[in-house]
């Protein structure tokens, strides 16, 4: 019965040329997406490279998500960058913070209980650095581990307040210093940033990830900075002279970047008065065009 029912359809010229306009139809619509995505694509990198230095725009959300009411009240009460951003602005930070919190894994060290202060204000730092760009997700990181205070790392048999590992995809942090961190706020020293940093600088080295428009962004204005500072003597023994960046940032490239950014994320004002070409360099590989900065 069933071979006789297809063997009809085979011949009914009507249902041959259904299918094949259907299918002609749906070829069409594949290579229209295509051909508009490639299109997206190549007007954006000529936009970023020629015109505007930075993505044609930032936000596009299917549906905006909002967190609870605790936990915007210490948006609100514990995160001086949210109180600073615009409420269109505000609530597009959430809506990140919300996704953060949906996507990334938060385990408590020796005793800590995992709280919406915990998860609130790590997430709300990770979004801070990534506020500017449209791609926000740190691709290398689902886990935060938090300790009450310095922990041991097996892998160095030494103590730290702060940690990413990337094999473990993971950016492991002392909530003690995490704390201090926001505490004082102008000390260039915050274990947040200088972590995630660390993390997005790592996930944008990445292959799977170097070419899209995000990591494209933070590499080609971090070589901006890199090339200015090692062409201009003057300003490479300022940087060294300084007492503006502290010594930990010349241990190595990757702590330098992270350095830099906490100082430029802390005190905009210093940066810009001590550094502004360095400074100028910074905000447009952040694309940070934020209130006070």
């Amino acid at each position: 019965m069933l071979l006789e029912v297809e063997t009809k359809l085979e011949e009914n010229p009507v249902v041959i040329e259904y299918v094949t306009n259907v299918g002609i139809i749906l070829l069409v619509i594949f290579i229209t997406i295509i051909s508009l995505i490639w299109c997206f694509k190549l007007i954006e990198s000529i936009y970023i490279d020629y015109i505007g230095g930075k993505p044609l725009f930032r936000h596009l959300y299917y549906r905006v998500k909002d967190l609870k009411s605790n936990q915007k009240r210490i948006l609100e009460s514990q995160f001086k960058f949210y109180n600073t951003l615009s409420a269109k602005e505000r609530r597009y930070f959430r809506h990140r913070v919300h996704k953060f919190l949906n996507t990334t894994e938060f385990v408590g060290k020796d005793g800590v209980i995992i709280t919406d202060q915990h998860r609130v204000l790590i997430a709300a730092t990770a979004i801070m650095l990534t506020f500017g760009y449209r791609d926000y997700a740190i691709k290398l990181v689902d886990k935060i581990l938090i300790y009450p205070s310095s922990f041991y790392s097996n892998l160095d048999k030494a103590y730290h307040k702060g940690h990413f590992n990337p094999g473990f995809r993971a950016v492991i942090l002392s909530w003690e210093d995490f704390l201090i961190g926001y505490k004082i706020d102008d000390d260039n020293l915050n274990l947040g940033i200088h972590e995630f940093i660390h993390a997005l600088h790592l996930s944008y080295l990445k292959a799977e990830y170097k070419n899209e428009v995000t990591a494209y962004l933070f590499l080609r204005g971090l070589e901006a900075v890199m090339d200015y500072i090692n062409s201009n003597a003057v300003c490479k023994n300022k940087i060294r002279n300084s007492d503006y960046f502290r010594e930990y940032a010349f241990e190595n490239d990757f702590e330098f970047v992270a350095v830099l950014i906490e100082s430029f994320i802390e005190t905009p004002s210093e940066f810009k008065t001590q550094f502004p070409e360095i400074y100028d360099r910074v905000k447009q590989m952040l694309n940070f065009n934020f209130k006070g900065y």
